[in-house]
């Protein structure tokens, strides 16, 4: 698969099909595949690539290292094929393996930096902090920018069920399973990581220069 790299994971497609169409297909692409057509493993990434790819890119800006990341999502995804049982979408199930592997991803970052520094953010974002204007106004970007400084002071864990509950929409039950938790310790977790968003996002208007 790494030698295919280039040309399965350059520019992900959209997919047209509905849920119930996607989900069909899937289990039929899956028997061919369990049944010794591995090579039909090559579509699945062509349908689900751009999923994966999109919840990468919730947790990793540098479109390289989510391509590289994207690449280890379905590799888990190959190796771990026999433990799928088909209870749930295999979309969901492999959606699970890719914030699986960002958490690892978040928790490795963290070891080797633990913090971004201010020169990280763009001009505007700069120059709304260094502003003595109240009234003043940041565009979209710029938000994102200093929103994804605030999260760089969350845990990994902590990052992850942010990143799913508020800006993925996932329900407790799903991001329970990918933390390996109780359904009431993502809440408790979750509450405490809002806090600390907001901390964080607090501190940073304190510092404007």
């Amino acid at each position: 698969m790494a030698e295919n790299r280039n040309r399965e994971f350059a520019q992900p497609a959209g997919q047209n099909l509905n849920s119930t169409e996607t989900a069909s297909n899937d289990a039929e692409l899956l028997e061919r595949i369990r049944g010794g057509a591995t090579d039909d493993f090559a579509e699945l990434i062509r349908r689900h690539q751009s999923r994966v790819f999109a919840i990468l890119h919730r947790y990793e800006r540098d479109a390289h290292k989510v391509e590289d990341l994207a690449q280890e999502t379905f590799l888990k995804a190959w190796r771990a094929l026999g433990q799928f049982d088909g209870r749930a979408p295999f979309e969901h199930w492999l959606s699970r393996i890719a914030a699986r592997v960002a958490l690892d991803h978040l928790r490795k970052e963290k070891r080797r930096q633990n913090e971004i520094g201010l020169p990280e953010l763009g001009d505007d974002a700069l120059d709304w902090l260094r502003s003595d204007d109240e009234k003043s106004e940041l565009d979209a970007r710029s938000a994102a920018e200093l929103l994804e400084l605030a999260m760089r002071e969350l845990s990994p864990a902590d990052r992850v069920v942010i990143t799913m509950q508020e800006l993925e929409g996932r329900s407790v039950k799903e991001i329970a399973a990918v933390m390996g938790a109780s359904g009431v310790a993502v809440r408790v977790r979750a509450m405490r990581a809002r806090s600390k968003l907001r901390q964080a996002l607090e501190k940073i208007a304190k510092e404007k220069l």
